[in-house]
């Protein structure tokens, strides 16, 4: 395989891996050892309403975890979009 080919697989599975790992769903244990969801990394189904209903602590904890997966998946997501840019503007060899 060309250089070209293995940075567009590389890119896509870091691309991949990035968004999945934003999109996965953020849990941790209430007081009764009943989960509370806290969303995604992104916020989405997020409801603060229902988390704060457990406890006030548990809003600082949802939003720490969020913005510590957040931190490390954002810079995956974009080394696999550059390595996808890299691969389509990359030059092919002339034989």
């Amino acid at each position: 395989m060309s250089p070209r080919v293995v940075a567009a697989v590389v890119g896509v599975a870091f691309l991949l891996a990035g968004l999945l790992i934003m999109l996965l769903p953020l849990r941790t244990s209430g007081s009764s050892g009943i989960p509370v969801s806290c969303g995604n990394s992104v916020g989405m189904a997020y409801d603060e309403v229902a988390v704060e209903a457990e406890g006030a602590a548990f809003v600082g904890i949802c939003s720490r975890s969020r913005v510590e997966r957040l931190t490390w998946a954002a810079p995956v997501t974009a080394v696999g979009a550059l390595l996808l840019a890299g691969a389509g503007v990359a030059r092919r060899r002339r034989t």
